[in-house]
């Protein structure tokens, strides 16, 4: 039975009775409702457009009325500043004068010199003046010009005020600062004389953005900065518009800015939205509420009276629904033929797949029961190499669920150096160019730790020769892999160690007996250096050869040489590479040779400082220094000897650093500075 298409049954749904009902309700009650809104909302831009063009000019005669005051102000400051006494500096008579002339209210008049205020008409006259800790204020002042203050907070009323203020020079030559000072808060009287509506705010900005006044809640918002969107256009400059925006009580509003070009300030008239949407929102809501209410009752009535005829339909998709699931079906008689045959035809097939369901779901037990209870990993990989199943053991080879390894790729934990021949195998699988392979590859473990398995990958094929899956055994040889890296890297080890060994013992042997020193102190030095050789190798072979802290290596070099008492060491804890450790032993042994022999071991005064510490700023070179103390006078050497060839040139080769060895007259110096980082990895 050929199935309808989904246009078929779109076109079958729409010639329905119940369908028709619905859209003709809906064909005569929307066009309607979009009328009726469509007016609404043209209503509501025209009222809209009245208000905008009202905040505009509210916004513009405000700045007016702002610039008159700083008007004001201005003329007052030229009628000053032009004062003779304040040019001559006769300060009691241009006070008196200053007084006198504001007429301002929450107005004073203040001077400053290079050293503090010399005026200040807000305090009675003689009290004493505050003292200047900063000229800051008088940047960009210049005499002859009139600068308009930002929003700052008084000397000594210590309350928000504006300033008017310009520079003069007096007789003397010296700079005068005078400023025509108003306190904020008058003018929030400028907004207060506006009369603004009751819900509308009114705002005066600084340059800055800074709120000077507002019209509501002045004493929590004045000398904050305004909205960061109106802080930003007015530093940004913008002259004049009109936007949505946040008031700074949260309010969504409507906001006209309107900026003087004199004085940069900026005047914000705002109104909330709610103001001018809320009439228009009324209206819609009455609208949709009645057309919902339309809407509804057109739509009930179709659908009850459709209902009788929709209802067998509705009781046969659910009896597919349930064929679907496996459910058992039992005809039902509907009155409508054409259902009741559909039914009957849905009950047999329902049958006849159960049957075949209760075989296949035994088979599929039986076999999944093999491979959960088998103790390898098992797993089915589609052709696109992702998994299809996994058995348990194949879930703890990784740490991963079976949730989270079905879909995987099979190479999701398979590390890169691995991976390109057991990709290639498997392509070759799918191709049905190999029918089996088995490979070696490294993965990951879900906790980050890496293992080694053995994988023997089947391909599963139909009676077509296509591949359908692959079937993986894998098993786990990170054991065996790890004990054949140990037993290599021992040998390797070992090996390594003993040519080193031998190779510092042949160097010692030639350079002990070489020249013409007597056999006996030639075997004597010779011995010495073998145990301090032996001590190093202790010392290592107790720290895992490793490292070795420096301490240590000091002390059991100083051992044998009066008993180490007559030794000072100091130094912060500093671990020291194996090389580094042999050469430090053979080399502290030589100095301390040296000094039984010579220097200040000599003697029974003597002593041996010996001293470590980092330097640089990452505090990452090491400096040693061997210093006799209190020994006999010492001359240099006239010929260089192993223990000279061994500190001046092995160590310094080896720690790639400088060493040095001086013989001033009060004893023996040795100085050597290395890289922290190459002593403790050598």
């Amino acid at each position: 039975m050929k199935a309808d298409s989904p246009r078929t049954l779109a076109r079958s749904w729409l010639s329905s009775l119940r369908a028709r009902l619905v859209l003709l309700t809906l064909a005569l009650l929307v066009p309607a409702l979009i009328a009726a809104g469509s007016a609404v909302y043209a209503g509501y831009l025209n009222d809209r457009t009245g208000v905008e063009k009202h905040l505009q000019e509210t916004s513009r005669a405000l700045s007016l009325v702002v610039d008159r005051q700083f008007g004001q102000a201005e003329a007052l400051l030229w009628a000053l500043s032009t004062s003779s006494q304040l040019r001559v500096k006769d300060y009691l008579a241009f006070d008196a004068r200053a007084r006198a002339a504001i007429r301002i209210p929450g107005t004073w008049v203040v001077v400053e010199d290079e050293r503090g205020q010399v005026v200040n008409t807000l305090l009675p006259p003689g009290n004493a003046l505050p003292v200047l800790s900063s000229r800051d204020h008088w940047k960009g002042a210049a005499e002859g010009t009139v600068r308009i203050s930002n929003l700052f907070t008084g000397l000594v009323a210590k309350r928000p005020a504006v300033g008017v203020d310009t520079l003069i020079t007096t007789a003397d030559g010296s700079r005068l600062f005078v400023s025509v000072v108003t306190r904020a808060d008058t003018m929030s009287q400028i907004l207060i004389d506006q009369s603004l509506p009751q819900d509308w705010i009114g705002a005066i900005l600084d340059r800055n953005g800074t709120v000077v006044a507002r019209n509501k809640d002045s004493d929590r918002f004045v000398g904050h900065p305004a909205t960061p969107e109106n802080v930003r256009r007015v530093q940004a400059g913008v002259s004049q518009g009109v936007w949505e925006g946040i008031s700074l009580d949260g309010v969504p509003t409507v906001v006209a800015l309107s900026r003087s070009p004199s004085s940069g300030w900026s005047t914000i008239v705002a109104v909330p939205q709610a103001e001018i949407t809320g009439p228009a929102g009324r209206t819609a809501l009455y609208l949709a509420a009645t057309g919902a209410m339309l809407l509804a009752s057109g739509t009930l009535i179709a659908w009850r009276v459709g209902r009788s005829i929709a209802a067998p339909i509705e009781r046969l998709a659910l009896d597919a629904e349930a064929l679907g699931r496996g459910a058992p079906l039992v005809a039902r008689r509907s009155g409508v033929a054409e259902v009741d045959r559909v039914a009957g035809t849905l009950s047999s097939a329902s049958a006849e797949l159960r049957k075949r369901e209760a075989a296949l779901r035994a088979s599929e037990e039986r076999l999944r029961a093999t491979q959960e209870n088998a103790p390898v990993a098992i797993a089915e990989i589609g052709s696109d190499g992702r998994f299809l199943s996994v058995n348990e053991a194949r879930c703890r080879l990784t740490g991963h669920t079976k949730d989270e390894l079905i879909g995987q790729h099979f190479a999701h934990v398979t590390t890169e150096g691995s991976l390109d021949e057991d990709l290639a195998l498997f392509a070759k699988h799918v191709s049905g160019e190999l029918d089996a392979y088995t490979t070696e590859s490294e993965f990951k473990l879900k906790d980050g730790r890496r293992g080694w398995a053995r994988v023997t990958s089947t391909a599963i094929r139909n009676d077509h020769g296509t591949f359908r899956y692959a079937v993986r055994v894998v098993e786990d040889i990170t054991e065996r892999r790890a004990a054949e890296r140990r037993q290599k890297l021992m040998i390797n080890e070992l090996n390594h160690r003993v040519k080193n060994t031998l190779a510092v013992v042949q160097s010692i042997a030639a350079q002990s007996f070489k020249g013409e020193l007597d056999p006996k102190m030639a075997l004597r030095a010779f011995q010495g250096r073998l145990l301090a050789l032996s001590e190093a190798h202790n010392l290592l072979t107790l720290e895992n050869w490793e490292a070795a802290p420096l301490e240590r290596i000091v002390e059991n070099a100083l051992r044998p040489f009066a008993g180490g008492n007559r030794f000072e060491t100091e130094g912060p804890m500093v671990r020291v590479g194996p090389k580094a450790a042999v050469a430090l032993a053979l080399a502290f042994h030589e100095l301390c040779t040296n000094a039984s022999k010579y220097g200040a071991l000599s003697t029974e005064e003597g002593r041996v400082r010996i001293a470590w510490f980092l330097e640089g700023e990452l505090r990452d070179v090491l400096h040693l220094r061997w210093e006799e103390i209190g020994g006999p006078e010492v001359q240099a050497p006239t010929r260089s000897g192993f223990g000279s060839r061994l500190i001046g040139r092995k160590l310094a080769a080896e720690f790639e650093g400088a060493v040095e060895l001086r013989f001033p007259v009060s004893g023996a110096v040795c100085e050597i500075t290395a890289p922290l980082a190459i002593i403790e990895s050598r």
